[in-house]
């Protein structure tokens, strides 16, 4: 717990600082970072996260820490910022992605243009999650302003990648690999101040329906001896998949949720009006629970349509992401939903969520890891992404809450 007269100086020190907090936020969202991949065709060769990584390397260098760039390839770097002593007991990250989704095209709003209307911060990337990324560096500014040396060590990790699957090589995973590990981490994606102990996994696939291609114009085909239309045949293979429900068993952590079949997504085939297209693309998107896996979707699929022995079709997995839940009693869980409750005021939801995250890298080896607890908005890929201002302000205050109860304070004298 906190104790009131260091809650008070933290609540002063944050709001202090928020003013340089939303003009920094506003110059993240300036900064375009949209990630245009998708996991079957990412690469390191386009720079898309490299300026909005440079602004926060310089703010925090600016602050008077020492960021480090840490990637796979210098137009794609990883942020990393760690602070405490050289021997520590507990640890804890702040992880966030700097890619954003692609703005609609529909905004009424510059979607690039960070614009503040009444106490709500518009742009793409607004609330997922550039809002997070400049609370984190200012919950650490605060905790510098206040002098507090803390007792464990802290590493703030803002990652490229993410919003291509959340499943890259290049980001979190790249430096869990590297050795950038902690006891506990938290991933501020937004939620409205949800506490987000687990989240659903996903599958994404691209079916594939072979045909026959033939000319239209040709005999053979007028008299139906030659050429198979794909198209058709995948028209077939939605109609069949429709309706498919995914077997499951509830879970505690996600009241009310299941899973989610939904194909197509996505769907193109032939090349010309006058040829008879030889294959047709769909894709597909599966919201798992837990026990669920890919193996086990592909098996469905396969059964459906096995009442069509003369389609020709081929399963191509994209990504698959294990549904995944930690203790409600660990505690980083504790700290973060105790914090939350005193500087919001009402006691926040600690469940499971829906969409997934970076965290399940971090769950998977055996660190609890709260995937979400993140500044309230609302448009999340959508037109006009927003977050609020008040929202923004009282997370930044829980994150530097919540770092110091969870790693403590350095006794003066202690050795490091």
């Amino acid at each position: 717990m906190i104790a009131p007269d260091l809650a008070k100086n933290i609540s002063t020190a944050v709001d202090k600082n928020f003013d340089s907090q939303v003009k920094f936020l506003g110059r993240l969202v300036k900064t375009p970072s949209v990630n245009p991949f998708t996991p079957e065709n990412d690469s390191l060769d386009q720079p898309v996260e490299l300026p909005v990584a440079n602004l926060i390397f310089n703010r925090l260098k600016a602050l008077g820490f020492a960021p480090k760039k840490v990637g796979a390839s210098s137009k794609r770097p990883n942020v990393v910022c760690s602070v405490g002593p050289r021997r520590y007991r507990k640890s804890l990250i702040l992880n966030g992605h700097m890619d954003t989704v692609q703005p609609s095209g529909n905004s009424k709003v510059n979607p690039f243009a960070g614009t503040v209307r009444k106490n709500r911060l518009y742009g793409v990337g607004a609330l997922d999650m550039k809002g997070s990324l400049s609370a984190y560096v200012y919950a650490l500014k605060a905790i510098s302003d206040l002098g507090i040396n803390l007792d464990g060590k802290l590493t703030l990790a803002f990652v490229v990648d993410e919003e291509s699957g959340a499943c890259s090589q290049w980001g979190t995973r790249y430096l869990i690999n590297k050795g950038v590990k902690a006891k506990a981490a938290i991933v501020g994606e937004p939620g409205d101040h949800t506490v987000a102990i687990g989240h659903r996994g996903g599958y994404r696939f691209k079916l594939t329906t072979y045909g026959q291609g033939i000319h239209t114009g040709l005999s053979l085909w007028e008299k139906k001896k030659m050429g198979r239309n794909a198209i058709v045949d995948m028209m077939t293979v939605v109609r069949t998949l429709q309706k498919m429900e995914i077997p499951f068993k509830p879970a505690k952590v996600f009241p009310g949720r299941k899973p989610v079949f939904t194909f197509p997504t996505r769907i193109e085939g032939g090349r010309s009006i006058n040829e008879v297209p030889d294959r047709c693309e769909a894709y597909g998107d599966v919201r798992l629970m837990p026990g669920n896996s890919s193996s086990q979707v592909k098996i469905w699929i396969r059964d459906r349509l096995s009442r069509y022995p003369d389609i020709k079709y081929e399963v191509t997995d994209l990504l698959f992401v294990p549904a995944v839940e930690i203790d409600a009693k660990e505690d980083v869980v504790v700290s973060l939903a105790t914090n939350a409750q005193e500087v919001i005021g009402d006691k926040p939801q600690v469940r499971g969520v829906g969409p997934w995250n970076c965290a399940w890298m971090y769950i998977t080896r055996d660190i609890p890891a709260v995937g979400g607890f993140g500044p309230a908005g609302d448009n999340t890929h959508q037109t006009d992404e927003w977050v609020s201002l008040e929202s923004l302000k009282q997370v930044t205050e829980v994150y530097a809450r919540t770092i110091i109860d969870y790693l403590g304070i350095r006794e003066a004298g202690k050795t490091t």
